[in-house]
């Protein structure tokens, strides 16, 4: 079975709406089974900023939702 790398999926998690700081990561990643060995990557300091940057991003379905909801509602 291939799956996606821990740090991989972790920075796409972190682009996702669902995840707004690292320890939403760290609970997506553990709720799809990847190992506590696997996740011990997030411990350092680094990468934890790094994805912690990613989540507050704006996500573009947010931005999108976002500006349909008053175009909607004028209708």
């Amino acid at each position: 079975m291939n799956r996606t790398h821990v740090v991989e999926r972790a920075y796409q998690l972190a682009r996702s709406p669902d995840c707004l700081n690292t320890g939403d990561v760290v609970k997506a990643l553990s709720g799809e089974g990847y190992s506590g060995a696997e996740i011990s990557h997030f411990q350092g300091s680094s990468i934890r900023a790094d994805l912690n940057r990613i989540c507050k991003l704006p996500k573009p379905d947010t931005a999108a939702n976002a500006d349909a909801e008053p175009a909607s509602n004028a209708a």
